[in-house]
């Protein structure tokens, strides 16, 4: 990636982060308001927020019907998704030399990523036609991309977060929070009924590390946007 790039992918990252912050809880009430989506309302945890949160936001809910609401808001999410890969791919290009553990991070993590943004991309174009989802190439595009895209980023995001850690990556929020994606992306949703609350944490995580990536300068070098590990010899002088 160029610097030019690498910055805007930094800041597409940092905006799909504040943007699921606001998206993910208004798609998961309009996916209450479908039949596939009402019985998660028997859930006191679902209920506990659900219920005020309708009251609250009422209006960006019933402005079409609620197959065509939790539709639209699946586009949106869906624009916003790919942000974590093209940001996750910018900051592994000015990795220096990482582990082995790390190594495998980066692939586990990736090939996740894409394959879930190439799940939520291609049911864009196929819910205009038919937003109650209930089409056999919706169902074909959320079994074999979407739910093991979400599996493989969910599993390769905690393996990353805690080898960089381990390797004094900054800024720290981003592998703590990629450290705890696959609880994340199981607690959650059981908790709060859907999938998008649960990827949250992992849009934030690439948010954080594309604001780094916005505000550094063109000619930065990669140890000012990921600090390499010392070597052996030095930490034992």
């Amino acid at each position: 990636m160029s610097n030019r790039a690498t910055r805007l992918a930094g800041l597409y990252a940092a905006i799909a982060a504040v943007a699921s912050v606001l998206l993910s809880p208004v798609l998961a009430l309009s996916y209450f308001g479908i039949p596939d989506g009402a019985e998660q309302l028997h859930s006191g945890t679902v209920r506990a927020w659900a219920t005020p949160a309708r009251d609250l936001i009422g209006g960006l809910l019933t402005w079409a019907p609620p197959e065509r609401v939790y539709a639209t808001y699946v586009q949106a999410f869906a624009l916003i998704f790919p942000a974590v890969f093209l940001c996750a791919r910018a900051v592994r290009a000015r990795r220096p030399a990482p582990g082995r553990n790390e190594r495998w991070g980066w692939r586990i993590a990736l090939t996740g990523y894409v394959w879930g943004a190439l799940g939520l991309l291609a049911a864009l174009p196929l819910l205009i036609s038919a937003p109650d989802g209930d089409t056999l190439a919706v169902n074909l595009v959320f079994l074999a991309l979407m739910l093991p895209g979400m599996f493989i980023s969910a599993i390769g995001s905690t393996v990353l977060g805690i080898a960089l850690l381990r390797s004094h990556y900054t800024p720290r929020l981003t592998p703590w929070l990629l450290t705890l994606a696959f609880p994340s992306m199981l607690i959650i949703p059981t908790v709060l009924g859907h999938n998008s609350l649960g990827m949250v944490p992992l849009l934030v995580a690439w948010g954080v590390s594309g604001i780094q990536l916005w505000r550094a300068h063109d000619q930065a070098s990669p140890s000012e946007l990921a600090p390499p590990l010392r070597p052996e010899h030095s930490r034992s002088a």
